[in-house]
């Protein structure tokens, strides 16, 4: 059994959203740490990134704006746990 979804539906645009936003990181970094949630909904595409990397917000919107653009965007970035950064290297 398998599911097939539109390509326009939110979960496919959010995994969409958050694939590219980990490419951005392996474009700034050469071994990056980086989780991602994406959640869209209300016409806001919520984010939340722990990552080894900074992404300044015009990033960020940028990638939303080229792959959901009538979406507003919240994004929140915390650093990545010290203690995750180094126990799986």
């Amino acid at each position: 059994m398998y599911e097939k979804v539109n390509p326009q539906h939110p979960d496919k645009i959010a995994d969409r959203i958050a694939g590219a936003i980990v490419d951005l990181a392996y474009a700034k970094e050469k071994d990056p740490r980086v989780a991602v949630e994406v959640l869209l909904g209300h016409e806001v595409c919520h984010i939340m990134a722990e990552t080894s990397v900074h992404f300044d917000i015009s990033e960020i919107a940028n990638i939303v704006k080229r792959l959901a653009p009538k979406l507003t965007v919240d994004y929140l970035e915390v650093k990545q746990d010290p203690i995750l950064l180094f126990r799986f290297r």
